[in-house]
């Protein structure tokens, strides 16, 4: 279908979008998780990087176990 063509003056710019309140809105983004919510994701943050740490170390461990008994047999 073709399109209509347009008469007449081109249409106007429309004005510049009203940014006057733009701070206030990020400003209440930054509250929309509470702060209980982000303190405990803080904290079970740092207990899962202690828990990789763990894991990382045993993995080192049962691969050294593994060798050594390789080498007794």
């Amino acid at each position: 279908f073709p399109l209509p063509r347009e008469t007449g003056p081109p249409k106007q710019v429309l004005d510049a979008r009203d940014n006057s309140k733009d701070g206030e809105y990020w400003e209440a983004l930054t509250r929309i998780i509470p702060e209980p919510t982000l303190k405990l994701w803080d904290a079970l943050t740092a207990a899962l990087l202690e828990y990789h740490k763990v894991l990382t170390r045993r993995a080192e461990l049962v691969s050294e176990a593994a060798i050594l008994q390789r080498q007794n047999s």
